[in-house]
């Protein structure tokens, strides 16, 4: 019989301290990849990411140390040009014709090059709003790369909201059961929930480009996010 311990996730689907090894394991066993967002990393070594204590109070104490570690590794991995020089760059982007009114559109777009053949474009599904766009757009080249055996990616985007909730939030709406700190739901959560477990399989780099300021890719995005939101049929 396995000896009675703590076991405190610091990096897993759903942090936290758990009672058992099956427990503690079923949080870490393929969540193996590392995910940069913005000045966070979010970085995985078995021997950091998860632990055994003799007490709670150690292994809360493990799982709050965590981002120390994190921030210790960040220079090092970002630093690193053989790592990232070859990592495909994709597009992404959302649009939304009277975003949150009445008889509002969304779409998606995801931009990977001219005639690329990953190049896609597509309705929202439920709420039509622009955030979902961007979200959905995320998530869909996030799958992409990973079908593709992709071992890194670079994702940019105009939604500053989409990078600060993968590098600041996130983390915390899993600690606290998709709660904001207000205590309501957090939105968008299927989007967030997919996106991230994705992240979990790839390492990803989210890189912000303003929108409308004539750069290129994310003009192609906007454009094919744009047919996307035509396509868009309420229910």
């Amino acid at each position: 019989m396995a000896k009675a311990g703590f076991y405190a996730v610091a990096n897993g689907r759903k942090v936290g301290v758990y009672g058992t090894w099956d427990e503690c394991r079923k949080q870490v066993d393929g969540f193996a990849k590392a995910r940069i967002s913005g000045s966070c990393l979010h970085f995985v070594i078995d021997s950091f990411r998860y632990k055994k204590f003799g007490t709670e109070s150690e292994a809360l104490a493990f799982i709050a140390n965590y981002q120390v570690g994190c921030k210790q590794l960040l220079s090092t991995l970002l630093c690193d040009p053989e790592a990232w020089k070859d990592a495909p760059i994709v597009y992404t982007d959302g649009a939304c014709s009277k975003n949150g009114r009445a008889g509002a559109k969304a779409g998606f777009g995801v931009y990977w090059g001219k005639n690329h053949e990953d190049n896609a474009c597509g309705p929202v599904f439920g709420t039509a709003t622009n955030n979902r766009g961007e979200l959905l757009a995320v998530d869909m080249a996030l799958k992409q790369a990973i079908r593709k055996k992709m071992p890194y990616i670079v994702v940019r985007t105009d939604s500053k909201l989409l990078i600060n909730s993968m590098d600041n939030y996130m983390d915390k709406w899993k600690r606290n059961s998709w709660k904001t700190s207000f205590g309501k739901d957090v939105l968008n959560q299927d989007l967030l929930r997919s996106i991230d477990e994705s992240a979990s399989q790839i390492h990803v780099k989210f890189e912000y480009v303003p929108g409308h300021s004539g750069d290129a890719g994310n003009d192609a995005a906007d454009e094919l996010a744009r047919r996307g939101a035509q396509m868009f049929k309420a229910k």
